[in-house]
């Protein structure tokens, strides 16, 4: 029993023969078993074992390999085979997640290199000698909250021609930059103010929405939402003020023909240029719809459809044979339709 033990022992810390490629060759024997030299090097003999794992072939299995290929040969041992492998160095990993960082596409490529990169941790089990690639597609997305938390990046070794094996690296990256932070509360959908905001030196997240970095960039924009003080401003966070706001009295203009009158009227929703809004005279308090033209104006071209001029507009119109333009009191003309 214990000389039984003793030859399992020797078998399992034998070393290897190491099978870079994913058929067994025979040149690949050779060394265990000289006779196998008298085959063509590069004839497939068998399939490599998977990375990590190691096969053995008894003395049988290859006594009875080299009889189908010819070969008289009487094996002295068993041999064990295994994929080589090795185990990832910081430094490897760093420079495989700096050549990603030096292929990416985006417009923001020429800040990634002054990218402060920090590996914190990685695969650290063997894997196959192969090339080490990290692509962007195996990015963790940051946190919304914690844009420069550490983040998971998933790469593999690429080995054997088409095959890889999965690894992975725990980083931290930013880039220096600047960015417009809050300096007091916001309140939404009320402009920004020159006061309640300031630039600041930060870093930032490279692979998420950048942070408005210049002043005219937020001043007069409204947040979508309330904004706390000493937070960052994101332009998808702001939205332009509408040329007409909700509650604004409006200057309007109505054409029909030759005839134009106009008059105040107050919004009752709010719009921009091209938007259909509603509005209200407050003399009838009647509800009618015009559309935006610029900051608080708004025209109405009644040829489309009757409309009743109202009350307290005024009505300008330009005679025939002079050409001069003539104004009337609106009140005189409350009820003239406008065709």
């Amino acid at each position: 029993m214990i000389l039984i033990l003793q030859v399992v022992a020797a078998a399992l810390g034998a070393a290897c023969l190491e099978i870079p490629g994913e058929r067994i060759l025979a040149r690949d024997l050779v060394p265990a078993l000289p006779g196998f030299s008298a085959l063509p090097p590069e004839l497939p003999v068998g399939f490599a074992p998977a990375p990590g794992a190691r096969r053995i072939m008894t003395r049988q299995g290859l006594e009875r390999l080299a009889s189908q290929h010819g070969l008289g040969i009487t094996a002295a041992a068993e041999i064990c085979l295994e994929r080589p492998m090795e185990s990832l160095t910081q430094e490897r990993v760093l420079a495989a997640l700096r050549a990603a960082l030096d292929e990416e596409p985006r417009a923001s490529a020429g800040d990634l290199k002054e990218a402060r990169l920090e590996v914190l941790d990685f695969s650290r089990y063997p894997v196959p000698r192969g090339e080490l690639e990290f692509l962007r597609s195996g990015l963790a997305p940051p946190a919304a909250t914690r844009l420069l938390a550490p983040r998971l990046w998933r790469g593999r070794v690429r080995y054997a021609g088409g095959r890889s094996y999965p690894v992975w690296a725990r980083i931290r990256i930013s880039v220096p930059g600047q960015q417009v932070v809050a300096v007091q509360n916001l309140a939404a959908g009320r402009p920004i103010e020159a006061a309640q905001v300031e630039i600041v030196t930060a870093e930032l997240s490279p692979f998420s929405e950048r942070p408005a970095g210049a002043l005219e960039q937020v001043i007069g924009r409204l947040p979508r939402r309330s904004i706390l003080s000493g937070s960052p401003l994101l332009p998808s966070a702001l939205t332009a003020p509408k040329q007409v706001e909700r509650g604004e009295m409006v200057s309007v203009e109505v054409f029909s023909g030759a005839a134009q009158l106009s008059f105040q009227a107050q919004a009752q929703s709010g719009g921009n240029a091209g938007d259909v809004i509603a509005l209200r005279n407050p003399a009838t308090g009647r509800r009618f719809p015009a559309r935006v033209e610029g900051e608080r104006k708004a025209v109405i071209h009644a040829n489309s459809q009757p409309r009743t001029i109202p009350a307290g507009a005024a009505v300008s119109t330009r005679d025939s044979q002079s050409g001069q333009k003539t104004r009337e009191a609106g009140p005189a003309l409350a009820h003239r339709p406008v065709h």
